[in-house]
């Protein structure tokens, strides 16, 4: 299935002790209508869980719903196939463990609150806020200090999050 609603713009919502937090609702939309893309294709999809886990090159957690766990899988395929001198089936076997076991289903409910799990929140160093990304296809949660730090060239996010933090009253 192609995809063709992507995660756009970014959001700064608070975390309580427990790890709740909201899903932008934004971002809810875009995974309701890729599930109701994926229905009239004929595929049933989860519209309430979302995979969350660290990012592979950043210090931040990864997310994505079901439509695109099979992209996913495409583009691991595609990475093992350029490489040479290696056994192509365990290659494979190596990129979706790492890729797929490093994930974690999230649910979240109809106002789109979901439990970041301690391990989660130690990962992306999550405290007291969490700043969401869109990234395409997927979309990113930051600790919104380590994003500042770590991402000063994305400059028209972190004048994003410094403006979303100044409405906050402080900083990260």
């Amino acid at each position: 299935m192609e995809i063709v609603d992507f995660f756009l713009g970014s959001a700064l919502n608070a975390v309580d002790a427990k790890g709740r937090v909201s899903l932008p609702s934004d971002f809810r939309s875009i995974i309701d209508r890729r599930a109701r893309a994926a229905a009239a294709a004929g595929n049933t999809l989860d519209e309430k869980t979302i995979s969350l886990g660290e990012h592979e090159a950043h210090p931040c957690l990864q997310a994505f719903d079901a439509t695109y766990t099979s992209i996913l899988f495409k583009q691991l395929q595609r990475r093992v196939e350029g490489m040479d001198g290696v056994d192509a089936m365990m290659a494979l076997d190596d990129a979706q463990a790492d890729a797929f076991g490093a994930m974690s289903p999230v649910s979240f409910d109809a106002g789109g609150r979901m439990v970041l799990s301690p391990l989660l929140r130690a990962i992306a160093g999550i405290t007291d806020l969490a700043f969401f990304v869109g990234a395409g296809q997927t979309f990113q949660i930051w600790n919104p200090q380590r994003y500042l730090e770590t991402q000063s060239d994305k400059k028209r996010n972190c004048r994003n999050l410094e403006f979303l933090l100044a409405e906050r009253g402080g900083k990260a």
